[in-house]
């Protein structure tokens, strides 16, 4: 009985899954701030206000995240991490190819999307 007691606590599912949720609420609500603001400047601002005010949450889910060793999850879960913050970094990096226009126009624009990305991508940092 005591040989699977290591075993009983080593799976880190439900916790990495929670997070993988977590993250994509945040990373989901902050592109529709750019999205559905009628002005993509204000909508910029807003997203990174938004940012800002989650970043220190955030920062700590996925430095946890980070945490978590293959070994403590299993497979399903392994891909699922993977590929949700592959998609994730996607939906905020395709903020630039849709904005490209505005980006090209406004030189300020564009260092606030750069900003917001950025920043963004600063949670992957190891």
């Amino acid at each position: 009985v005591l040989a699977w007691l290591p075993l009983a606590g080593c799976k880190k599912d439900a916790e990495a899954k929670t997070f993988l949720t977590d993250f994509d609420s945040f990373t989901t609500e902050m592109v529709k701030r750019v999205d559905a603001a009628s002005n993509p400047a204000d909508g910029v601002d807003d997203a990174q206000k938004y940012f800002d005010s989650r970043k220190t949450e955030m920062t700590g889910k996925m430095d946890k995240l980070k945490a978590i060793r293959g070994y403590q999850v299993g497979e399903e879960t392994k891909k699922m991490m993977e590929s949700s913050l592959v998609e994730d970094a996607k939906k905020v990096a395709n903020l630039h190819a849709k904005y490209i226009g505005a980006s090209m126009r406004d030189p300020a624009f564009k260092a606030k999307l750069d900003k917001l990305t950025t920043d963004y991508q600063g949670l992957f940092k190891m």
